[in-house]
């Protein structure tokens, strides 16, 4: 008789343990997934942070070829990523939008571009 007791002690105390194990091991993976989740995004904003800049090459070599270009609404750019929000000139100076898109994550940069002696030379992007 006193033996069985022993073991439904012993058969509790197992169960007790591996369920505080359990739930260690089911936050440690929250944790775990919650930084993967975190670098991920941070890859991305990179990504977009330099897809905005493919944009802006573009909106450059547009600028080399047509003189005149401009952009009111948003242009996209899907192999590159990207979309061409805003090309407005004042006088020499254009400024320009572009945002990187990829996977709902978007990154905006602005700049600022100068035409002069059939040159088109960026002056400062952000």
């Amino acid at each position: 008789m006193n033996n069985g007791k022993k073991g439904f002690i012993t058969l509790a105390l197992v169960i007790g343990v591996s369920s505080i194990l359990l739930a260690f091991m089911y936050a440690r993976s929250i944790d775990v997934f919650y930084f993967f989740d975190l670098a991920t995004r941070k890859e991305y904003r990179l990504m977009n942070y330099y897809n905005a800049y493919n944009c802006i090459d573009r909106v450059v070599l547009n600028l080399a070829h047509d003189y005149f270009y401009e952009v009111s609404t948003s242009v996209s750019v899907p192999e590159l990523n990207c979309t061409i929000d805003k090309v407005e000139r004042k006088g020499d100076e254009i400024f320009f939008e572009a945002t990187g898109v990829f996977r709902n994550i978007r990154v905006k940069r602005k700049g600022l571009a100068e035409i002069s002696k059939n040159e088109v030379r960026l002056v400062w992007v952000e």
